[in-house]
């Protein structure tokens, strides 16, 4: 039985990608703050709050707004320092998170936006998403800041630590600024490591989900104000922060952390997208493609190592070039992320074909093909499914060729994907329960699973997308 390294590459027709990001860049209100946030900080509510400013005197009080797997962090590292207000509209979010949070620091847990009227700074760590159709969704961004709008004091500081699109934090944050006088001292913050504060500070989110070093206060932080609007605000975010941060990296303004957040994480995109079009390249020349990466690897300088895969995952890097590209134009990332986003698919039915095609004229014809896939989490290590490359896959095997799929993965629950059968690996990973299958597909080494065991199998035919390093 021999374990293939199956890889396949198809560019997507160049028209219809380019219409299609047309599509969505155009429907992106670059200059427009969303309306209801103007209608929060004219109201009755946020008047009132006028009436208590921010005092240079006062004991910080840090609001995180958004408390997600990795803003906990953020709650934590503030908490060491500072009485810490963690908001979340969603309560399970708060069940789910407090156990990871010392219960000796001062940290609130709330999903009442009015508890957060008593902070001094506020952080905005929210997700900014992507819709069906890959158009921008800032609508948790939106109810961030309005909550934010109805409750700062005058003086209080909102840093943006979510990534954003270049210039949306002083599309989304300017006029608030100016009309509550959110300045020195503010700390704006919008969930990717931007901080915007009152004077619509930026700092830049380079936290790696799933990897304990560095640890959060020994990562470089990149942090911008708008102090042409506020003056003071970059002063203000550096006081708060470098309590924090042992090194603080100051910008002139954010749109530059904005864009340094996306140089970074777009890199890795195109990076990857390079790497796979290799290994596809290494399969028409009985390459292995592996073998290619380890020997690159042994260069000692001007080589960044990216390995071949099924494609990409998590909350980052899917998702970052459609913000960079809905105000800019970078046509060999836009090149990169159409081809990646399609790569699933293409080696699902490379797979299949190939399956079908050694067995013509064999009963399998007519029976459901049974394939398990392993790993469906983003990234190894990790349980969190979203934009994972084999759930992108497994929706193709079901949609396009009806298979029976099943999923191995010991840290992914069955209610993860519950249209999918799960195999349980402590009574199922085993000779006999794996060889019931057609086809194996690899798209991760998991935690809590010997890949190894695969190479004993004599029926099951097995495509891996990873390196075991033994």
């Amino acid at each position: 039985m021999n374990i293939a390294q199956d890889y396949s590459s198809s560019v997507p027709n160049k028209d219809y990608a380019q219409d299609n990001w047309r599509k969505i860049n155009a429907d992106w209100p670059v200059d427009t703050p969303p309306p209801e946030i103007g209608d929060a900080y004219y109201s009755e509510r946020a008047s009132r709050a006028s009436q208590f400013p921010v005092s240079e005197a006062e004991r910080p009080v840090v609001a995180v707004i958004g408390v997600g797997y990795i803003d906990i962090q953020l709650v934590t590292a503030f908490a060491a320092h500072f009485d810490v207000i963690a908001f979340d509209v969603s309560k399970r979010r708060h069940t789910d998170v407090v156990a990871e949070v010392d219960q000796c620091l001062p940290v609130r847990f709330t999903s009442a936006a009015e508890d957060i009227a008593c902070a001094t700074h506020f952080l905005i760590a929210v997700p900014t998403t992507l819709r069906p159709d890959h158009r921008l969704d800032t609508s948790h961004l939106r109810s961030a800041i309005y909550s934010v709008a109805l409750w700062a004091r005058t003086g209080a500081t909102v840093v943006v630590e979510s990534s954003v699109a270049v210039g949306m934090t002083r599309n989304f944050l300017g006029q608030m600024m100016r009309v509550r006088q959110l300045k020195a001292g503010m700390s704006p913050e919008v969930r990717s490591y931007h901080i915007v504060s009152a004077a619509m500070l930026m700092t830049l989110q380079r936290v790696d989900s799933g990897r304990l070093k560095p640890a959060l206060q020994d990562i470089l932080k990149i942090i911008s104000g708008l102090d042409e609007i506020t003056p003071g605000s970059l002063d203000s975010i550096d006081k708060l922060y470098s309590k924090v941060f042992r090194t603080i990296i100051r910008v002139s303004k954010p749109e530059v952390a904005e864009m340094t957040k996306f140089y970074e994480n777009c890199q890795r995109m195109v990076g990857i997208a390079y790497a796979n079009e290799m290994a596809d390249a290494c399969v028409a020349h009985g390459i292995d493609a592996f073998e290619v990466c380890s020997a690159a690897a042994t260069k000692p300088f001007g080589y960044i190592p990216y390995t071949p895969g099924l494609g990409v995952g998590g909350h980052c890097i899917p998702i970052n070039p459609y913000y960079l590209l809905s105000n800019c134009e970078f046509p060999i990332l836009q090149a990169a992320t159409e081809n990646t986003k399609g790569r699933p698919r293409r080696l699902g039915d490379r797979v299949v074909k190939s399956f079908l095609y050694s067995r013509r004229g064999e009963e399998v014809w007519n029976r459901r093909l049974q394939i398990l896939v392993v790993g469906v989490a983003f990234k190894k290590g990790q349980s969190d499914t979203r934009n994972s490359p084999a759930v992108a896959l497994i929706q193709h095997l079901l949609d396009r060729w009806e298979a029976e799929v099943t999923f191995a993965d010991p840290l992914v629950a069955q209610e993860k994907l519950p249209y999918v059968l799960r195999l349980d690996e402590r009574t199922e990973w085993n000779k006999e329960s794996l060889d019931s299958f057609n086809i194996i597909i690899v798209t991760m080494e998991q935690v809590g699973l010997d890949i190894s065991s695969l190479d004993n199998l004599d029926e099951a035919e097995v495509v891996s997308y990873v390196r075991v390093f033994k």
